[in-house]
């Protein structure tokens, strides 16, 4: 049995060193799709303000990037700390996604159109969040559901 999901618009989020890449969905939660890309700079905590005050989502789902045997990354802990900086703009809830190989699939779904990585770096990191987000909607519907957030 599918769970009923709550209506709004909810945000995905890949967390990068360099670039910050967002997905979004509708208030049905039926279509996902690439928002934009960020650099992840002095001015990434203004511009996620702004966007979660146009979007208002219900949630944010980030990509928690860790190792193949399930243990935590250095990649991870950033993630720990960009989330506590999140906690600090957005008073939602905030999920982390398992996103081992978000963004290897989405590279590897350029490479199946013809695209090369450094044409599109920003792409990736958009096509890895709606990935992230992807997710976190069947997780959400699935009887065991998000789990916590943080």
């Amino acid at each position: 049995m599918v769970a009923q999901l709550s209506r709004g618009r909810r945000i995905g989020i890949d967390f990068g060193n360099v670039r910050i890449g967002l997905a979004v969905c509708d208030s049905e939660a039926i279509l996902v799709s690439p928002l934009k890309t960020l650099a992840n700079d002095h001015a990434t905590m203004s511009q996620l303000e702004s966007i979660f005050a146009e979007y208002e989502p219900i949630y944010l789902a980030i990509g928690n990037p860790m190792h193949l045997s399930g243990e935590q990354s250095k990649k991870s802990e950033l993630v720990q700390d960009f989330v506590l900086s999140l906690k600090e703009i957005y008073q939602g809830e905030i999920f982390l996604i398992d996103e081992r190989l978000s963004t290897k699939n989405s590279i590897a779904q350029l490479h199946e159109l013809g695209k090369g990585v450094k044409e599109s770096k920003g792409i990736i990191d958009q096509m890895a969040a709606v990935q992230i987000l992807n997710q976190a909607i069947l997780l959400e519907s699935s009887p065991s559901g998000l789990g916590s957030s943080i």
